[in-house]
Formats: structure tokens, sequence, C-alpha cells
């Protein structure tokens, strides 16, 4: 449980700082705004999850995987910034639906959904993919961001697979499986791949190439 939660606060910690890292790439005060607007709902996330957390050490486990997807996938435009937040929570927000019935109330926020935790149904949610939407429509050549769209989802996915490779308490929470370190690998493997495929289907529909 506790590798769950920190998981959780890693990636709260370096999604706000990714979105903040932003600011230099937003062209006007409007977007910079916006950036700070989306930095603020990570820390609803961090409110919760550190009332799970006994100390560093805990962190220190699993966040050189995490923050090594910024490193190696920075955002070099503002329409990868966009891009970055819009395909991370989708890639969660899949996630989540796949492994939620398996997880017990220990594991789930406080008000029983994680709606809020990925901003969907939110204003800020709401101007961040008219922001995106409007920039995707302006006529221009695409290919490096859908190169950015694939090097993001591979590296998210090669650090999950990691983290329940080398955690297997996490990788039994979140796959129910608990026949054995195999047994739960395979589980976790065949939602990583659905995940995939939905984050295939999100990109196209951007008019991005997968």
């Amino acid at each position: 449980m506790t590798t769950f939660w920190a998981v959780v606060s890693s990636a709260a910690l370096h999604s706000m700082s990714a979105v903040v890292g932003a600011m230099p790439l937003a062209p006007d005060v409007a977007r910079r705004l916006l950036l700070a607007d989306r930095a603020g709902e990570f820390c609803d996330i961090l409110d919760e999850s550190r009332g799970h957390l006994d100390g560093l050490g805990e962190l220190t486990e699993v966040e050189p995987l995490i923050s090594g997807i910024a490193t190696y996938v920075p955002s070099r435009n503002w329409l990868q910034v966009l891009l970055r937040d819009h395909l991370m929570v989708g890639l969660c927000a899949d996630f989540i639906s796949l492994v939620e019935p398996q997880l017990g109330p220990e594991l789930k926020p406080s008000s029983g959904s994680f709606g809020p935790w990925l901003g969907l149904g939110t204003g800020v949610r709401v101007r961040w993919d008219e922001e995106m939407t409007a920039e995707l429509s302006v006529p221009s050549d695409h290919s490096s961001d859908s190169a950015f769209a694939r090097k993001l989802v591979g590296e998210v996915l090669s650090v999950a697979q990691r983290l329940a490779a080398v955690h297997q308490d996490l990788c039994s929470v979140l796959t129910g499986a608990g026949d054995g370190e195999l047994d739960d690998l395979s589980e976790i493997n065949e939602v990583m791949a659905e995940v995939l495929s939905r984050h295939d289907r999100r990109v196209a529909d951007l008019g991005l190439e997968p």
C-alpha cells in the first residue's frame, strides 16, 4: 500500500514540476496563468497522499524512475506542453479504470473517485484541452509532435512496467492476481497493452500519428 501512495505522490510532484517548468514556453500571461491553475490541482493529490507516507525513503525508492520521464522526453514547444498533460491524464485515467476494481478503499481518494485528481470535467481541464485543440488546428507539420507523443507513452509504460517488476507488492495490489510474481506481471502487461491501445486511438483522434 505504501508503494502505491509513494508512486502517486512522486507522479504528482513531477507532473507539477513539468507544468511549472513549462512557464517559459507559454506565449502570454493568460497561458502562464493556465499553467498555474493546472499546477494548483496537483496540490489536492499531494494533500491526500502525504497522509499515507511515513518518510522520504518511500519516495526515494520510486522517484528515480518517475523523474526520468521528463528528462528523457522534455517538452520543446507550447503544444507539447499541452499534449504532455493531456496524454498523461488519459494514460492515468485508462490505467485507473482497468485496475480500480482490484483496489481496496485504502487505495482510493477519500471522495471515492479518482476523477477530481485527474481534473476530469473541471474548468481548468476544459480550458487546457480547448487550447490544445486550437494549437493542433493551426496548419503545420506535426510530425515532431507525433514523435513526442510516441516517446512519451513509451517511456511512461516502460517506467510503469519497471515499477511493477521491482515492487511485487504494488504489482499484486494493482492486478489482484496474487498468484505469484509471473502471474502478476502477466496481468500488468495485459493492462499496459490495453492502455497503449487506448492511447493510440486518442492520439489518432487528435490528428497525430500513433
